[in-house]
């Protein structure tokens, strides 16, 4: 009984192999070809049970080529098994793929129509046997040489090139910034083009040599490339070879500036009350450097006017220091008008972290960002903003962001802190104490009529005293037998104490509790310094208050 068969080979087309095929007897083939695939359609009806060759196929590469992935076949068919295929593989002196054949054979016992059998393969150059004078070629087998980050410093960065001896290369590194290449002979870089040219390996099979990086300011990125000397008869071992370039292996080394973190006070509610702010504080090393830096932060603080009391902590009178007042800040650019609602764009997402406060002109209350999407360059914030019509955010506006604390400097920057002495327990976990300090003020009575019926007292200077229950007074004559005196209501040089007092004139007294001096002294401790330049504002208004 003759059944029909109908099968179908898809072979992909490329014009550096040749693909040749051979019906079987009584096979009918019929090959229709676009610029990327061959189909062809083969057609028969044997006897049922009859194994019946299809047809045999070859490929065979062009001049010049190998087939760096075999062919390969895979069969589309619901009796798989009824197909008998032997494949015959032909390889040179190097063990390449130069030939391979398959024979398809079908045994039917049913009726099969729309099977495939697809095939795929992959070519590649061969690598020239012999140079232009007919001699063998040696081929250069390793390069070795240490692709770390350099150190700001610089470094000197040793290398081997291993191969058969007698074989010869060239050596060749481009400084990105400038495209200038390195002279071997003078260890700088030059506007010339510079190459290590034509270096014979000798008769241990290994060549050395280093290459002298200088200190850099700036971040910087080299390319080194290795060639053979085609010429003189080298070639590269296949592992060295680039993806793109059979003749070229190529390595890239960076090298990064010193990384600074700064830290700077900050004080935005209070600036025209603060004398002179200290300096910034600079801390450097390598990026990324892990190497924990111990740094004690301290800044002495005065006004011009009025006074400082703590914002938090008052125990033994010196306040407190919690690592979120080491805030981190970003300044963004608003894109577009804004629209009423928490969908707030923006120029750029960069380092943007959820947490931050959002603040600037036209911001609707005190949002805080919920999530951020880096796609569309929108932060949804936790406060619905006014559109723009409304007095919102305009177009171009700088919206800043910021949070303290270790969690967000590291989002922005890598940079990793942790302070000295931090409570771990109670309602003062989180927090340095006695890092604050109030310098005391110190003046004298001047006043002869301080008879004990009440607690007004003139002074020499009243700057720094504020009235608080927190600001208490001592001296000669104090009478504190009863509660600690503080101070009740201050103007123009006269003190209302809370408790009756009997002073001599010019008698010394000494204000605590508020001052126009402070000083704040912190151990600082840097686990990380980061891959970026960055600036730790110490916030000074949630330290001291000034009123």
């Amino acid at each position: 009984m003759a059944l029909s068969i109908k099968l179908s080979t898809l072979i992909p087309v490329d014009l550096n192999n040749t693909v040749s095929i051979s019906a079987g007897s009584g096979v009918t083939a019929v090959t229709t070809t676009t610029s990327s695939i061959s189909t062809t359609s083969y057609s028969l009806g044997p006897n049922s049970g009859v194994q019946a060759t299809i047809a045999t196929i070859t490929f065979t590469p062009s001049t010049g080529y190998y087939y760096y992935n075999e062919p390969r076949l895979s069969i589309s068919s619901p009796y798989v098994s009824s197909y008998e295929i032997t494949k015959t593989v032909s390889r040179d002196s190097s063990g390449r793929v130069i030939s391979k054949v398959f024979v398809i054979k079908y045994t039917n016992t049913v009726g099969s129509i729309g099977d495939f059998i697809s095939f795929y393969y992959e070519l590649k150059t061969l690598e020239a046997t012999l140079n232009t004078f007919s001699q063998p070629l040696l081929q250069i087998d390793s390069f070795n040489l240490n692709s770390s980050d350099v150190p700001s410093t610089g470094a000197k960065r040793f290398f081997t090139v291993k191969g058969n001896p007698n074989a010869y290369f060239n050596l060749k590194v481009t400084r990105a910034s400038d495209s200038k290449t390195y002279d071997f002979t003078t260890d700088s870089f030059t506007t010339s083009a510079t190459t290590l040219k034509n270096q014979k390996i000798g008769s241990s099979g290994v060549y050395s040599g280093f290459i002298a990086l200088e200190k850099v300011t700036a971040d910087q990125s080299f390319t080194i490339e290795l060639s053979p000397s085609i010429e003189l008869g080298s070639t590269l071992i296949e592992n060295l070879q680039d993806s793109t370039n059979q003749f070229t292996s190529t390595l890239t080394i960076n090298q990064y500036k010193i990384i600074t973190v700064t830290i700077s006070p900050l004080t935005a509610a209070n600036s025209s009350h603060y004398n002179d702010l200290p300096s910034d504080i600079l801390i450097k090393a390598e990026r990324n450097s892990k190497s924990l830096i111990k740094k004690i932060i301290k800044f002495d603080l005065s006004l011009s006017a009025n006074s400082f009391t703590f914002e938090r902590g008052y125990a033994a009178l010196e306040g407190a220091v919690n690592p979120i007042d080491f805030r981190s800040i970003l300044v963004k650019v608003k894109n577009g008008n804004q629209a009423a609602g928490t969908t707030v764009l923006l120029d750029d997402v960069d380092d943007i972290a959820v947490g931050m406060a959002m603040t600037g002109t036209g911001v609707t209350g005190a949002p805080r960002v919920v999530s951020v999407n880096a796609v569309t360059n929108a932060v949804v914030v936790s406060v619905s903003q006014r559109a723009q019509s409304d007095s919102g955010m305009a177009d171009n506006a700088n919206i800043t962001f910021q949070y303290g604390g270790s969690s967000t400097s590291k989002a922005i920057s890598g940079c990793e802190f942790y302070l000295d002495n931090v409570s771990a327990a109670g309602s003062s976990a989180g927090y340095v104490y006695k890092a604050a300090s109030l310098s005391p003020v110190k003046t004298a009575v001047n006043d002869t009529s301080v008879n004990g019926s009440d607690g007004v007292v003139v002074v020499d200077d009243d700057a720094g005293i504020k009235a608080a229950s927190t600001t208490f007074v001592s001296g000669l004559g104090i009478d504190a037998s009863t509660v600690a005196p503080h101070v009740d209501t201050v103007s123009t040089n006269t003190i209302t104490l809370s408790a009756n007092q009997t002073l001599d004139d010019n008698t010394p007294l000494v204000f605590t509790g508020s001052s126009r001096s402070a000083n704040i002294t912190v151990g600082l401790n840097i686990s990380n310094i980061g891959t970026k330049d960055h600036t730790l504002h110490f916030n000074l208004d949630t330290v001291l208050k000034v009123s």
